[in-house]
């Protein structure tokens, strides 16, 4: 099975625009995430509250791995923040939430469009529902 901690390692930090990632569920539980990077349950849970409304991360921002980031964008799909040198892209599925963080010299963009696209893949949700289901991968 492609295991979260895969997707975290390879499909996310190993792509080299991603310097540190994490999947964690809507209750805030971590379900993967890169050594030394830390997304805490309370973290989790304002991230998750954010998708339906932002404005308690607007007005106090969006703390990732105990580090402060303004919010950019918000809106029930995806979230970034940015702090000095770098900055996040979260971005919410069914079950969970993706979230990448970028340091210069990676940049905004590159980041949010590599989270964003593994939520987008036809791949990324027949993972999920294999995942889910115990199954091992198959090519559909």
């Amino acid at each position: 099975n492609m295991s979260w901690q895969a997707y975290v390692d390879t499909n996310l930090v190993g792509t080299g625009k991603v310097s540190k990632a994490a999947i964690i569920g809507h209750n805030g539980g971590t379900w993967a995430t890169s050594s030394g990077f830390v997304v805490s349950q309370q973290e989790g849970l304002d991230l998750a509250a954010a998708f339906k409304d932002a404005s308690n991360l607007r007005s106090k921002g969006a703390f990732i791995n105990k580090e402060k980031h303004m919010v950019v964008l918000a809106n029930d799909r995806s979230i970034y923040g940015k702090k000095e040198k770098g900055g996040f892209a979260a971005v919410k599925t069914t079950q969970a939430i993706l979230i990448g963080t970028y340091v210069e010299p990676l940049t905004a963009g590159n980041c949010n469009n590599t989270v964003l696209e593994i939520v987008i893949m036809r791949s990324w949700l027949i993972t999920v529902y294999l995942i889910e289901q115990g199954l091992s991968l198959i090519h559909i």
